[in-house]
């Protein structure tokens, strides 16, 4: 579970430097762009979830995604050096330019990357081992060996951008696009860096998105029901996979001033912790006083929750962990008649370690928009 508070003002106590978001880029199912393409899809609402085209799925209990059509990405890919990147290096390459391209930032010492990504290159992974067990050692491909590895999509995105700051991965299931932006908000705020492009990655892989539906972990669940993505009403049964990349450019706010660039929003505070007990029984969860949410308010200057998006994405036990958690935590909200449940982006996009950063950018639009 994260935290996050947007706008202008005083910061959490200790922030050393003002850290602002200046350029937003994102290749998911909805759409392909900066800013204004981020803006255009979360105003038309639309879903992109749709049964899935890319592998078959004879015989498996779940059938939709969010799929992003490759020949859109294919443009922002540079011919001679990007194409022996593996699908999932190409996303994140494609929204970092585009990030980058929006917030007219350079690359050099100054820039670092985070990326955040639930599952990595399973693809790849897939490949190589495949390979393996037909052919033995001899099939093992040195090219996709690299592939393996966590941090791929990250070193793409840093040589691709000539970004010669910190490099970091995080992984987290539901959240991993969110730590990811508050990673890069610690380091440009202790003054690691001045410039850091955040968010985070996931692509759709057949065996993957077939295991998790025999386990009963996708929409729909072991319950039954219809299957599809809504997070928070009465007859969820669980999430739907996405796909896609989203990243942000996070600057110190004096140089971002020096430079003229567009300040989408300055983000004062950004927490973050476990909570330790599963969310299938959110109605008997144990009292943490150190609970993100409960921690940020307390860091947070006086002032109030204007809105609140959460990580629901379908799952009863998610959702009602986080609902219980947030009326714990934010008891006002809780007495309020009417009161709605958080804003969650899956039901639009799919679930995907991209869909924490187009949480952090909805939220900056909202604050620049007043």
């Amino acid at each position: 579970m994260s935290a996050w508070s947007f706008g202008k003002g005083e910061g959490c106590r200790g922030q050393r430097r003002r850290v602002v978001i200046t350029g937003m880029g994102t290749v998911n199912a909805s759409t392909v762009g900066g800013a204004d393409a981020v803006a255009a899809a979360l105003a038309l609402g639309r879903t992109a979830i749709a049964p899935v085209r890319a592998f078959a799925l004879n015989g498996c209990r779940s059938h939709l995604g969010a799929e992003v059509e490759m020949s859109a990405v294919s443009a922002l890919l540079n011919r001679d050096t990007d194409r022996r990147l593996s699908r999932v290096c190409q996303l994140t390459v494609a929204a970092c330019r585009l990030a980058a391209l929006d917030s007219k930032i350079t690359g050099g010492p100054h820039l670092g990357i985070v990326v955040g990504s639930e599952f990595g290159d399973l693809r790849s992974s897939e490949e190589f081992v495949a390979a393996f067990l037909r052919r033995g050692p001899a099939g093992l491909s040195p090219l996709i060996f690299p592939n393996t590895v966590m941090n791929t999509m990250a070193a793409a995105a840093a040589i691709a951008l000539d970004a010669r700051g910190p490099s970091v991965t995080v992984n987290q299931a539901t959240t991993a696009g969110d730590l990811a932006v508050i990673r890069a908000t610690l380091l440009v705020s202790g003054g690691c860096a001045t410039t850091m492009i955040a968010g985070g990655v996931d692509e759709l892989c057949a065996p993957l998105y077939r295991h998790l539906a025999e386990l009963g972990a996708l929409s729909p669940m072991q319950g039954g029901g219809t299957e599809g993505c809504r997070p928070y009403a009465p007859d969820h049964n669980g999430p739907v996979l996405g796909e896609g990349a989203t990243f942000l450019v996070l600057e110190e706010l004096g140089a971002a001033r020096a430079r003229g660039a567009t300040i989408h929003a300055e983000v004062k505070c950004g927490v973050w912790g476990n909570i330790p007990t599963a969310p299938h029984k959110a109605q008997h969860f144990r009292v943490d006083l150190h609970s993100p949410v409960r921690r940020f308010l307390e860091d947070l200057a006086p002032g109030h929750v204007g809105r609140c998006y959460g990580s629901g994405n379908g799952d009863p036990g998610v959702d009602d962990w986080e609902i219980a958690l947030l009326h714990r935590d934010l008891p006002e909200a809780s007495r309020r008649p009417g009161i709605r449940p958080p804003l969650s982006l899956a039901p639009q996009f799919g679930q995907h370690g991209g869909l924490g950063a187009l949480r952090t950018a909805a939220a900056a639009l909202d604050a620049a928009r007043g």
